[in-house]
């Protein structure tokens, strides 16, 4: 098999997300533009919706780069990283939030790790970047563990008590799933999807003043 047909595979599939979303997919769909029988979507693919989550990592890419941006700074302390990538999640979460809920709430999340590891073997150009550091926190679904891999390092220069880095780890995790799942199959406006996105920040950021030691800078450019 030529890994370039699955590329194009998963292209297409894209190419039908953003034009129909995820219930416009089918594999018939994808094998038709493809020009080719679904039995052969089905050499290079265990179902639809492995063929689906492989092209939602697109709508990931986004924060993945940012994330890869952000923690290569060495001007700012690991809250202040911690909290740009926490607004720009949220921002990208609530933008494009049918892919963000099957990438992290749906029953199929568990596929997710798995599928950003393959994504990038076929698309490498951003993958070249990983260390391991970002690869602990990029390749897993679960937001508190990532979280907690953020505050450790902050915990780790004394921004914070690793006691309290545990704790804000799921507070902070449980605001935005509380506020996120609020507008699960929604349709939003942009007002809507500005509104809803600055109001979990800051309730996120509210949290995150109550648990850092005194004195931490949270504010960056």
């Amino acid at each position: 098999m030529k890994p370039e047909r699955k590329i194009r595979y998963v292209e297409i599939t894209g190419e039908i997300l953003e034009e129909e979303g995820i219930e416009g997919v089918t594999i018939r769909k994808v094998a038709a533009r493809a020009g080719c029988t679904s039995a052969v979507l089905y050499k290079h693919f265990e179902n639809k919706e492995h063929l689906i989550m492989l092209a939602s990592v697109k709508f990931l890419e986004p924060y993945i780069l940012e994330f890869i941006k952000q923690t290569g700074r060495k001007d700012i302390n690991s809250i202040q990283m911690d909290l740009i990538l926490w607004k720009f999640f949220i921002q990208e979460a609530f933008r494009h939030k049918p892919y963000y809920e099957l990438m992290f709430f749906s029953d199929q999340r568990d596929m997710l790790p798995d599928c950003v590891y393959e994504y990038y073997q076929m698309f490498p150009e951003v993958q070249r970047s990983f260390d391991g550091f970002s690869a602990s926190i990029i390749f897993s679904n679960n937001l508190s563990e990532r979280e907690l891999v953020r505050l450790r390092r902050a915990a780790h220069e004394g921004l914070i008590t690793m006691e309290n880095a545990t704790l804000l780890s799921r507070l902070s995790v449980a605001v935005f799933n509380g506020l996120f799942t609020q507008y699960a199959g929604e349709a939003m406006t942009e007002t809507e999807i500005r509104f809803a996105s600055e109001d979990c920040y800051r309730l996120i950021y509210a949290l995150f003043q109550r648990f850092l030691e005194p004195g931490t800078r949270m504010d960056a450019e």
